[in-house]
């Protein structure tokens, strides 16, 4: 069997002593209406949450506000790529807390992954590739070189 061949593992849920940068964290309980009638969370509400958490990450970890580089600087931080590894239900009342680590940057991109902890084990996982792109003109731009410095204090790599 060649490498072709050969299935990728599954990803496995981490655990709390596992999360590479614990000194910060978001949380989140979700409410009634965030969830369906047997009580769990709709899938789309993650991504809202995930959201939150990086604008969050970006003033208290990064230092830098999310909101100038959407308005004054007219730097856009759109993703291209954005999924979720699912590992366990959250349901209604239930509090998440959110890790966030770099995980690639690029010239123009960087990778986010987010750990969704529900207790001492992750629930789910987001994984964001963001890019940054002129708002005037919507075409791709090289990171600024503030927010670059930011996030190579959180790059983590399982390689590292």
């Amino acid at each position: 069997m060649n490498k072709i061949d050969k299935p990728a593992p599954f990803p496995r849920p981490l655990d709390r002593a596992d999360i590479p940068f614990p000194g910060w964290s978001y949380k989140h309980i979700f409410r009634h209406g965030q969830c369906d009638p047997a009580g769990i969370v709709y899938t789309p509400e993650f991504f809202n949450v995930f959201n939150h958490a990086i604008e969050a990450w970006f003033s208290d970890c990064l230092g830098l506000s999310y909101y100038d580089f959407l308005g004054p600087r007219r730097t856009g931080l759109g993703y291209v790529n954005a999924h979720a590894e699912f590992f366990s239900p959250v349901k209604m009342g239930e509090e998440v807390e959110y890790f966030i680590r770099v995980s690639r940057i690029g010239s123009k991109s960087y990778a986010l992954e987010l750990n969704a902890m529900l207790g001492e084990t992750e629930a789910l996982r987001g994984l964001f590739t963001t890019v940054t792109t002129c708002l005037d003109t919507h075409t791709s731009i090289d990171i600024p070189a503030d927010l670059r410095g930011a996030l190579n204090q959180y790059v983590f790599s399982d390689n590292a």
